[in-house]
């Protein structure tokens, strides 16, 4: 009942819009595997086999004696994989790039799947804003009313 008495202003629309940027806003992003080599040489020859189908990445990593779960990065963004990733960030589709300079040392870097940056703009997210806003704002005015009800109670009111 109270929703439509309450006043909301412009900026606290725009302030909570902000302070929830990580529903609005979510950046591109990759799913990746890395296998690093202890030199570029290493790396490079391993792309190579790679390109000319001798091998895959999968084969790759059992003859490291790894598991594809010791490779994977999980869900990054470009700026997780520092130098890597606008390479990585490059591929238009998943694949294989490298070798590329990583944490650990020239690496190769499987693309899975590409996640593309989705935003929401204020205008499109303002009728969800003004619901929550007014919503908090209401339990506001009831909670502010509370203590002096209680009083009138204890005091015999009916």
């Amino acid at each position: 009942m109270l929703i439509d008495s309450v006043d909301l202003d412009y900026t606290a629309l725009r302030i909570l819009y902000s302070e929830r940027a990580d529903i609005y806003y979510r950046p591109a992003m990759r799913l990746v595997d890395r296998l690093a080599f202890s030199n570029e040489a290493a790396a490079e020859e391993a792309m190579v086999t790679i390109e000319s189908g001798e091998t895959s990445f999968d084969e790759l990593v059992e003859d490291r004696g790894l598991a594809l779960s010791d490779v994977d990065l999980d869900t990054v963004t470009e700026a997780d994989l520092d130098d890597a990733g606008p390479g990585v960030f490059a591929l238009a589709e998943p694949g294989v790039v490298g070798p590329l300079p990583s944490s650990i040392g020239p690496a190769l870097f499987r693309v899975n799947a590409i996640l593309v940056e989705q935003i929401t703009p204020y205008e499109e997210a303002l009728p969800d804003l003004r619901e929550d806003l007014a919503n908090q704002r209401a339990r506001r005015v009831i909670d502010g009313e509370i203590a002096p009800l209680d009083d009138l109670l204890a005091g015999g009111a009916t």
